[in-house]
């Protein structure tokens, strides 16, 4: 499910928001869900820990700070790079600034312009936001995905050659692509449950049958492009003889 954000420390203003964020996630069925609405930063960053992405309407000033939304904002990008980011405020010349610190917005609504105004511009952005959700659904059936700290990377799926538990870091995988190898936190199950086109050779690694270079069926062992090894369990190695020799 999708999360949603609310960042109003003025609770009138916050209540009239949750609601009309609320209605529009009811009325359209849209997999999404408000997490948090609150006005203070500290407990909206908390809830964020461990997303990775987001639809976020942020007060730009809470308090006596004037930028403390916009300050918010660069956390947030620098923590989820692809979240959708909504300014509610009445500072209209504090709009440069998004653009100075390449912020990126999805829009910038005004409170002087009045609630229906601002109920009718947070409808289009959790439209727009449904419209980018499906377009990254499609795109991502052909990307994997993963995080390094607080960085997220992909890389396409059609370059990936093998996916394998690195034995000297417990706990971490080691991506095999195509001119590039990258180590990270994970575990191999969560990938062949998504990642359905990936053969699970044995409980260390998960392999990209199109990279498969010959199979020694006797010593169970699988070599793959650039002659990179991996074996192969008994258990899985007549299902993968009869999936290599309809290719």
């Amino acid at each position: 499910m999708f999360p949603i954000y609310l960042l109003e420390d003025n609770e009138a203003q916050r209540v009239e928001y949750i609601s009309i964020i609320k209605n529009i996630i009811m009325i359209k069925e849209y997999d999404m869900q408000l997490v948090v609405a609150t006005g203070d930063l500290q407990e909206l960053m908390n809830n964020v820990m461990n997303s990775k992405e987001g639809l976020f309407f942020l007060d730009m000033e809470i308090g006596e700070q004037t930028q403390a939304g916009l300050n918010l904002a660069d956390e947030i990008r620098q923590q989820l790079p692809c979240a959708q980011i909504v300014f509610i405020t009445t500072h209209e010349e504090l709009s440069f600034l998004t653009l100075e610190r390449r912020i990126a917005p999805l829009d910038y609504i005004l409170k002087e312009q009045g609630l229906d105004d601002i109920k009718q511009k947070i409808v289009k952005d959790i439209d727009a936001t449904q419209t980018i959700l499906k377009t990254e659904n499609v795109q991502h059936k052909d990307i994997l995905g993963y995080k390094i700290g607080t960085r997220f990377f992909s890389v396409p799926i059609n370059d990936v050659i093998m996916l394998s538990t690195n034995k000297e870091r417990p706990g971490s995988i080691r991506l095999t692509a195509k001119n590039k190898v990258a180590d990270f936190p994970g575990n191999l199950n969560s990938f062949e449950n998504k990642y359905s086109q990936f053969f699970r050779c044995d409980k260390s690694s998960l392999v990209n049958i199109d990279y498969v270079d010959s199979y020694d069926y006797q010593k169970k062992e699988l070599t793959m492009i650039d002659n990179i090894k991996c074996s192969v369990s008994y258990r899985k190695s007549r299902e993968l003889n009869k999936i290599l020799k309809k290719k």
